[in-house]
């Protein structure tokens, strides 16, 4: 049994830039491997958590980069770091599609925390985006799904100058949901990393400080709210 279990759901449809791409993966790498992340894990009730991390554009193109992992320890995160580097190295061997589907961002992350191979104590869908919906249907029918199944799904918006408050209320209103949800916003990729270790880290304490794993402790739900990174 883990703490929680995580999906990263990288965007990559047509308006994220390569530049941008790479933020991603590194942001993600500094996070796994930061000394402060690793501490928040090992204080856990269980000192584990599970992750897997895919990437996601638009009809039906999805591919999970980094299966189940269980991370206890440093090896665990620098091996999940191997695996992400490698898939940029090559070019991710995947077409994906030029339009943003955040419906079936939701969709796949869901169907991918059912098929955990470790039960959790609680789970969690990080949808990272630079866009809103243009395509398929609604993420909110989606969010609301996850939402009925006792999923988190929280945000990591990486938009521009005024681009940025129109995502963060797309997220707000339509992606984000569940105990605790939030949604924070980083301007540029030089911002990205901290984003994403302050993302994790309040996601780890949260699931930490909101339920036993004896199942006793109670969940308190919390009003969506927006964090700048």
């Amino acid at each position: 049994m883990t703490d929680l279990n995580m999906v990263v759901a990288l965007d990559r449809s047509e308006s994220v830039e390569l530049l941008d791409r790479t933020a991603q993966v590194e942001a993600l790498a500094a996070a796994l491997i930061d000394p402060r992340f690793m501490a928040t894990v090992r204080g856990g009730w269980q000192g584990r958590i599970g992750i897997a991390v895919m990437t996601w554009s638009s009809f039906d193109r999805t591919q999970v980069v980094v299966p189940w992992t269980m991370i206890t320890g440093l090896r665990d995160s620098e091996a999940i770091i191997a695996t992400m580097r490698d898939y940029e190295a090559r070019g991710s061997d995947f077409k994906h599609k030029p339009q943003t589907d955040i419906a079936l961002a939701l969709g796949a992350g869901m169907q991918l925390l059912e098929a955990a191979p470790f039960p959790a104590s609680k789970r969690i869908l990080n949808v990272i985006s630079d866009g809103v919906d243009n395509f398929g249907r609604e993420a909110f029918v989606e969010r609301d799904q996850a939402l009925a199944q006792g999923i988190t799904i929280n945000g990591l918006v990486h938009a521009r100058g005024h681009a940025i408050e129109v995502v963060e209320r797309f997220f707000e209103r339509e992606v984000i949901g569940g105990p605790y949800a939030f949604v924070l916003s980083t301007p540029d990729p030089a911002s990205f990393t901290a984003a994403m270790l302050r993302k994790m880290m309040l996601e780890i304490a949260r699931a930490n400080t909101s339920s036993r794993p004896d199942g006793s402790g109670s969940v308190r739900v919390a009003a969506h709210h927006r964090e700048r990174g």
